[in-house]
C-alpha cells in the first residue's frame, strides 16, 4: 500500500482512482499501437479533428514570432 502522507481517505481514493484510470488510458494506447490498421485509423482521424479545431485560426508562428524557432 501507498503512503499517502497523512491525507484524508477521500483524497487517497480520489488519487488511486485518477492513477487507475490513467492506467487504463496507457493500457489502451498500448493496445493501440500494437494494431497497425487501428493505429492508423486513430492517427487519421486525430488529423481530421486537429485540422477541424484549427479552421479559421491564424498560424501561431506568425500571431507569436518570439517563439518561433
Amino acid at each position: 500500500m501507498r503512503d499517502f502522507h497523512g491525507v484524508t481517505l477521500g483524497e487517497a481514493v480520489k488519487r488511486l482512482v485518477k492513477e487507475h484510470k490513467i492506467n487504463r488510458i496507457m493500457r489502451r494506447y498500448e493496445e493501440l499501437r500494437a494494431d497497425p490498421e487501428e493505429s492508423a485509423g486513430y492517427r487519421a482521424e486525430a488529423r481530421l479533428t486537429d485540422n477541424a479545431a484549427g479552421d479559421g485560426l491564424p498560424d501561431a508562428g506568425e500571431e507569436y514570432p518570439e517563439y518561433s524557432r
